[in-house]
């Protein structure tokens, strides 16, 4: 038998073989499960993720529980006298994918999110009755060609600094609108309108917010195996919106460039993002900007030595035509720690990390964040950019580091378990407001089918 007979042989053979299941992705709407059309033996969960309907037409249901359990000692550094709280915040996602042809697809998702045991009020993003987080329709026009056209959610990089899913919260962020993705070789273009979507806390009355107005253009492209870089403008309009003490509109533009990749050992991603526009007569002259890396060792273990840098504008002078205040836009809620109390308005933050791979599937890692604001005329902002207190109350920049320890096990494919431990000090700034340090515990268990 010839070479080529013999790999013909080897193909055939294995044609029916069942390959393992890709990991899930951060928004379920990008996994696709019609390889498994030529897969004879469909075993495990195999049946549910793909349903033939005749034809190409094909069903992919899927869906998620999650309980997240946190006890803190002093929610928002105990400023408005808020106490030690214990409670957990389930949420359960149920998904049906519909491919009717190549071209023609229906992606619905439903949830339904509690808080359990929570001593205060309920937060927009801690319950919700049973509604559509995400319903949309995908019509392929030409090859490369994507229009989608509904209730949807939004990653354009794996970093999401500052548009995310927003996974941290029980509620993740949707919006309502139109995108547009072109896909030609390593390049890939994305174009959208969008509207974020509010929470009702009543069944199937979730609504697009017709006060909020996202918008741009996103390209990525690989300027090689191992190197990534993304280009983009994006727009941000929000109606009566406050910064300090002045109200009024807000008219964004923010033009920004991200890098990022591998080098042998060392890892990058880096970030910049300058922002103009208007709000209340005054002009928005904001920026931010990111660099982290790290170094992995060839060691037992995989220790990784980590070091990040994150700035964030404020404004010198609330009196002035300027506002200097940089805006996250939809930011990442985990990004600094699960506290919630690092937003990317008025910030510096420097963090060094340490962290180990006992054995496959798990991860652990030690960290510092250095945490101090901008300007020290700008208020102290928290997630997303809510101020914890008026600007101009104190000039102390000081705001105080957090010493951190997370551990991830990956169970198994369908099984994941995170914990967090926070110990967050408070700085000059914030014990100028009568603020004190904060300790937090959190786990969280994630089932995905």
């Amino acid at each position: 038998m010839s070479a080529a007979a013999a790999l013909m042989a080897l193909g055939l053979a294995g044609a029916g073989a069942v390959a393992p299941p890709p990991a899930f992705k951060p928004v379920r709407s990008d996994e696709d499960y019609g390889y498994l059309r030529n897969v004879a033996d469909r075993t495990g969960l195999d049946p549910l993720r793909y349903i033939p309907l005749g034809g190409q037409a094909y069903l992919s249901l899927g869906g998620e529980a999650r309980l997240r359990v946190d006890a803190i000692d002093a929610p928002h550094f105990g400023v408005d006298g808020e106490q030690p709280d214990t409670f957990a915040l389930g949420r359960l996602l149920l998904s049906a994918d519909v491919h009717l042809a190549p071209a023609l697809r229906i992606y619905g998702e439903v949830g339904l999110h509690r808080d359990i045991g929570k001593r205060d009020p309920a937060t927009p993003l801690d319950r919700n009755g049973v509604d559509a987080q995400v319903l949309f329709v995908d019509v392929a026009p030409a090859a490369g060609w994507r229009v989608r056209l509904g209730r949807q959610e939004l990653q354009l990089n794996p970093t999401q600094r500052f548009i995310a899913v927003r996974e941290s919260p029980n509620i993740r962020q949707s919006f309502d609108g139109v995108r547009v993705t072109h896909n030609r070789g390593a390049m890939k273009l994305d174009a959208f309108y969008l509207q974020p979507v509010t929470v009702s806390p009543g069944a199937f009355n979730d609504t697009r917010n017709r006060r909020q107005r996202f918008y741009g253009l996103y390209a990525s492209t690989r300027l090689s195996p191992r190197q990534t870089l993304d280009v983009y403008a994006l727009g941000f309009d929000r109606d009566r919106v406050r910064f300090g003490t002045v109200t009024g509109d807000e008219r964004r533009t923010s033009f920004g460039a991200r890098l990022a990749g591998t080098a042998g050992a060392f890892d990058y991603d880096t970030e910049g993002v300058v922002q103009g526009g208007r709000f209340a007569g005054r002009k928005i002259r904001a920026w931010s900007a990111s660099a982290a890396g790290g170094y992995t060792l060839d060691q037992p273990w995989k220790p990784r030595l980590g070091l990040r840098l994150d700035l964030g504008s404020g404004d010198t002078d609330p009196t002035d035509d300027r506002l200097e205040t940089f805006n996250p836009l939809f930011p990442k809620g985990g990004y600094f720690n699960e506290t919630t109390l690092m937003s990317w308005g008025n910030l510096v933050s420097l963090r060094p990390s340490l962290g180990v791979t006992p054995t496959k599937g798990v991860s652990l890692e030690a960290s510092y964040t250095l945490h101090r604001r901008m300007s020290g005329a700008d208020a102290i902002y928290i997630q997303p950019l809510a101020t914890l207190a008026p600007a101009g109350s104190d000039p102390s920049k000081d705001v105080g580091g957090a010493s951190q320890l997370d551990g991830t096990w990956q169970v198994n494919r369908n099984l994941k378990l995170q914990a967090q431990l926070v110990h967050q000090e408070a700085g000059p700034a914030v014990r100028a407001l009568g603020g004190k340090p904060v300790d937090l515990a959190v786990l969280f268990a994630q089932f995905r089918f």
